[in-house]
């Protein structure tokens, strides 16, 4: 590249050094001019008559008039030169330019062959090192061959030795199997046993709940807003609530206090074995609580109204460890609706005796 950029140059300064021999040949041929008419200032002083001067004067003009033409052609000459001279430059260069285009080519042809041949030899050490690579493995493979020919030996011994202690297991799992079959024969007779005794606790659970709700029926007959659901009795949340409140109301509280009363009452005649809790349930309607509103959903709504409930039955003699409050929300409807009936009868307190 730096030839290339050499010619170039040589190039270009060619036809200044052409306009340069010019120009010095033209200053010569004005030189050459004046000291000629110097020449013929000085003759003129010194001749005598008129017509010799202009004889002088015409014969230097005349040799003057050689000399430009002589000058001309030669510069003519040395014009037709510098053109041809001009051009071979031009056809060397263009010739140049090939060449260079050439050596580049050759250059990246180069380049190519040598990335290649760096892959080829990354190739060929990854093989290499693959070959050692399972060289190691068979070598490993066959110290493998030899431990499992070793230890099939050994495990000859052992399956020897351990059919002799089966023989020995196979009399003490018959012995076993009896003992078994003897203990399957008494866990059937516990089996029995305890659904008997599960049926007389049911049955006396049976008979507390129907006891309970015998009297409460009776304390609270003629109540419309007391409705038995299969083992529950409903009471409409009204009973107890304002709108989106937990807080218990006058007339609710005293709907609760029979509801004591007769719990405590009923309890009396519990027997002692059988461990019932009563549960309260707290349910609520579809329709969101507002934005505002003390609770931030009818699940928090549901179980707040629970636990109010069973707050005040302890504060009215109810032991603690015979009641639970639990919250439904909206999520166990009796009726399915968006009417104002519907909604009325889904937002509710229910109660149940049951077991623990």
């Amino acid at each position: 590249m730096l030839r290339r950029n050499s010619s170039d140059s040589s190039a270009s300064l060619w036809p200044s050094f052409i306009d340069v021999m010019s120009n010095l040949l033209i200053l010569m041929i004005f030189m050459v001019v004046i000291f000629m008419l110097l020449n013929f200032v000085s003759s003129i002083t010194n001749s005598g008559s008129k017509d010799k001067r202009i004889e002088e004067l015409q014969k230097i003009i005349a040799e003057k008039d050689k000399v430009n033409h002589a000058l001309i052609n030669n510069v003519r000459g040395i014009k037709q030169d510098l053109a041809k001279v001009e051009e071979v430059n031009k056809n060397q260069e263009s010739d140049m330019q090939e060449l260079y285009q050439t050596l580049d080519m050759t250059k990246d042809e180069s380049k190519k062959k040598d990335i290649k041949n760096e892959q080829l030899n990354t190739k060929v050490a990854e093989l290499n090192m693959l070959i050692l690579q399972l060289e190691g493995d068979i070598i490993k493979k066959d110290n493998e061959v030899m431990a499992l020919k070793n230890s099939e030996e050994n495990l000859k011994s052992t399956v020897s030795k351990l059919t002799g202690e089966m023989q020995k297991l196979n009399h003490v799992f018959e012995s076993t199997n009896k003992y078994i079959a003897w203990q399957k024969v008494q866990i059937v007779e516990l089996g029995k046993k305890l659904n008997r005794a599960l049926a007389n606790k049911t049955a006396e659970l049976f008979k507390v709940r129907s006891t309970f709700f015998e009297e409460l029926s009776l304390a609270l007959k003629g109540n419309e807003n007391f409705v038995m659901v299969g083992d529950r009795f409903v009471m409409p949340s009204e009973v107890f609530f304002t709108a989106e409140s937990a807080e218990i109301g006058d007339d609710g509280k005293e709907k609760l206090k029979n509801l004591a009363k007769v719990l405590k009452d009923a309890m009396v005649a519990f027997p002692d074995d059988v461990d019932w809790i009563l549960r309260v349930d707290g349910h609520t309607d579809i329709t969101p609580v507002r934005p505002n509103s003390k609770y931030k959903s009818n699940w928090e709504l549901s179980v707040a109204r629970a636990v109010s409930v069973v707050n005040f039955l302890i504060s009215q003699g109810i032991p603690e460890n015979r009641l639970a409050a639990t919250g439904f929300g909206e999520y166990h409807p009796l009726v399915n609706g968006r009417d104002v009936n519907s909604l009325r009868r889904n937002r509710r307190i229910e109660f149940k005796l049951t077991e623990k």
